[in-house]
């Protein structure tokens, strides 16, 4: 198997002109193994993609890519409700396909669930992709916010 269907939960916090706010994502991407390394393909959000030699490497790079992706869209943003919408617009825009490729990867782990190795949990129950933005209020900010977990994985089969 060259393709995996990923599931990954994120929660970044981002600083806009005047607001700071939590995004917290439940997405899917699609990695797949090229001959010089790993190339991961977002399913949601679909704008983004990255590659690298290893798969470590190439998930960094996609973490990386989609974060700048929110900053440039926290800079572009005047208000906290212009940020919300675009945040959203970005994360259910997908590209035509990959939904499709995801599926069928899904189908082709659920045949083999052994492909995934040892690197990859599987997650026999999984929901669909989601994403929630909050504005943070100063006084409800604690430590405890912080994002520790910077990229949960998961292989989607059931």
């Amino acid at each position: 198997m060259t393709s995996y269907p990923i599931l990954f939960g994120v929660r970044d916090p981002v600083i806009g002109p005047g607001f700071l706010a939590g995004v917290a994502v439940n997405g899917r991407c699609l990695m797949r193994e090229e001959p010089d390394g790993f190339w991961i393909d977002g399913v949601n959000p679909g704008a983004v993609c990255a590659g690298g030699a290893s798969r470590d490497e190439a998930l960094l790079k996609f973490r990386e890519s989609y974060r700048g992706i929110l900053y440039d869209c926290a800079a572009l943003c005047d208000t906290f409700e212009a940020f919300k919408q675009e945040v959203e617009r970005f994360f259910w825009e997908m590209t035509p396909g990959e939904a499709e490729a995801w599926e069928r990867a899904v189908q082709e782990l659920r045949a083999n669930p052994a492909a995934a190795g040892d690197w990859l949990p599987i997650r026999q129950n999984y929901g669909e992709p989601s994403v929630e933005v909050v504005c943070l209020e100063q006084e409800s900010l604690e430590p405890d916010s912080n994002a520790v977990g910077q990229l949960e994985l998961a292989a989607a089969a059931a």
